[in-house]
């Protein structure tokens, strides 16, 4: 009988799973055929729950209805709110329902057989109260045997599996909100981290809110009649969250490309400007626009 191994990354905006038999190693994509899942929850007017790419996508449209950004929260007594459905989570909630999802991944086999131990990945800076909230996670998701490893001596032995030479590595992992840097040493196969630290508010949600604020939003103003602080407005909120949402996919679209539109439909928009005409986004960005508009961010990043 093969003995599986399970690897999470329980991720602030995105989460993964991988499993591991003693030989090969396989990352279980997302029913989407992505591998990553957003770490969102989402309550429909009927009351289902949606977790993932589906929540997601239905979040900026209804932000009352879900839950994200949650493992902010871990180790704090700050409850999760969902208005519409009239709920109030704990954090470890949220993020046992993420591993729910993720652990339904797994090949029907791996889940009837059993799985021999699971590694979540936790950042280096979190302490002792965040740690014990993500085993009790774990522990409300049904895992069975879960151990907590710190991301930078995860990424430094994932290296050490294909160079087995000792040396002092850097960690650079820059996340959906935050920027976590390492320093850790491996000497016979032994990792160490010798020290951590980074920034606590550089990643891409703040690349987002850039591209909102220095494109998208004078591009508005541009084109449609509109108050100056626009964004700002209650009545215009639906238009923030909905530009915040275009802004990522296509930042998303420039890792592969390098000509992205930041687009809205007048029918996924379904809002008018102050003259009464129906909005929309159709905004060309470069990953060339882009490296610009968050160099400021890239060069405090590398001082840190």
């Amino acid at each position: 009988m093969t003995v599986t191994y399970v690897g999470i990354d329980l991720g602030t905006t995105n989460s993964a799973i991988c499993s591991f038999d003693g030989d090969s190693l396989r990352l279980h994509k997302s029913p989407e055929q992505n591998d990553v899942t957003p770490s969102v929850i989402f309550f429909d007017g009927r009351g289902h729950r949606f977790v993932g790419q589906r929540a997601y996508m239905n979040a900026p449209i209804s932000p009352d209805s879900a839950a994200m950004l949650f493992k902010r929260l871990m180790g704090t007594s700050t409850p999760v709110l969902i208005p519409s459905a009239g709920l109030s989570l704990t954090p470890e909630q949220c993020s046992a329902e993420i591993l729910r999802v993720l652990f339904s991944y797994l090949p029907e086999e791996a889940r009837q057989a059993g799985v021999a131990g699971t590694i979540i990945t936790v950042p280096a800076a979190f302490n002792q109260m965040q740690k014990e909230s993500t085993l009790l996670a774990a522990e409300e998701a049904s895992l069975g045997k879960v151990l907590l490893l710190q991301e930078p001596v995860a990424a430094v032995m994932s290296v050490m599996r294909a160079n087995t030479h000792d040396g002092r590595f850097l960690i650079y992992d820059l996340g959906g909100g935050t920027l976590d840097i390492a320093l850790a040493e491996s000497v016979g196969g032994r990792v160490t981290l010798l020290a951590h630290g980074g920034i606590a508010m550089c990643g891409g949600r703040d690349f987002d809110r850039l591209i909102v604020q220095r494109i998208v939003q004078p591009w508005l103003h541009q084109h449609f009649s509109l108050p100056e602080d626009v964004l700002e407005q209650t009545q215009y909120r639906a238009l923030s969250r909905l530009s915040t949402r275009a802004a990522e996919l296509a930042k998303i679209d420039l890792s592969g490309r390098e000509e992205a539109v930041i687009s809205l439909s007048d029918v996924e928009l379904r809002m008018r400007d102050e003259a009464g005409r129906e909005m929309y986004l159709d905004i060309p960005l470069s990953r060339e626009a882009l490296t610009a508009l968050i160099r400021a961010e890239l060069d405090d990043s590398v001082q840190a």
